[in-house]
């Protein structure tokens, strides 16, 4: 008796699982995996979305209509990051959305947050960020920087004063600035790079860092940057060859 439920059990889980082919009233076929999880048997395929890394190829991807962007009634160029663009079409007759091209900006990977020796610093410094705003005072700074032996720096928590060569023999105490507005290259070179203000910090070692210090409001400019130069160069400066059939979201 025992091994007769056994085997009865065991039907029902084979009639469980068996694999059921399901018609929709739109005529789709679906697969019943797990009698409640239905996957479409022939889905609507999308090719994968063009890459592209700058501004101006996207301009002339849309100007120029290609992948036939310009059958569409209404295509959405949306900026969804400080450095990334993707162009989408409207939502089909199954609510779903073609994205037909993503464009990522190229940018140095800048480490915030980490201390690094005074000559790591400058070439990060001179490498990765705009001469603009007190970008000359925080290079002039670090590069002056001199601890010796037995030597503190003066640390309140919001300024700090430690001692820097002013010629070839002389030193003297000096405040280090804070906090600084500078611009690192974090978006694409066809627009202004943001500037945003950074807390400058100095250790014993001797080291130096940049901590980010506002609130990620320059994200928000870098993407309104990007959609008024999209505005621009395929509105505005076309005149009558204006792309008509999209619309800008940052």
């Amino acid at each position: 008796m025992e091994n007769l439920r056994d085997a009865l059990e065991y039907v029902v889980d084979l009639k469980d699982n068996e694999e059921k082919i399901v018609r929709s009233y739109a005529d789709k076929e679906y697969f019943d995996a797990k009698a409640h999880d239905l996957r479409e048997l022939d889905p609507r395929r999308y090719p994968k979305p063009l890459e592209l890394s700058s501004l101006t190829s996207l301009v002339e991807y849309i100007r120029k209509q290609l992948d036939e962007t310009g059958e569409y009634a209404n295509l959405i160029v949306h900026v969804t990051e400080h450095d990334a663009v993707e162009v989408k079409t409207e939502l089909d007759d199954e609510s779903r959305r073609r994205v037909l091209a993503v464009v990522k900006a190229i940018t140095p990977e800048i480490r915030y947050k980490h201390f690094m020796d005074v000559e790591s610093f400058n070439i990060m410094m001179q490498s990765n960020f705009i001469p603009d705003g007190d970008y000359d005072v925080v290079l002039n700074y670090a590069s002056a920087i001199k601890i010796d032996k037995g030597a503190e720096i003066a640390d309140n928590g919001v300024s700090q004063v430690t001692t820097i060569k002013t010629g070839v023999s002389t030193l003297q105490l000096a405040k280090a600035p804070n906090p600084v507005t500078l611009k690192p290259y974090r978006t694409f070179h066809e627009v202004d790079q943001p500037e945003s203000k950074f807390v400058f910090r100095i250790n014993d070692n001797p080291g130096c860092a940049l901590f980010e210090a506002d609130g990620g409001i320059w994200r928000a400019a870098a993407k309104a940057s990007i959609a008024e130069y999209l505005h621009n160069n395929l509105i505005v400066e076309q005149g009558d060859k204006a792309v008509d059939n999209i619309t800008i979201l940052a």
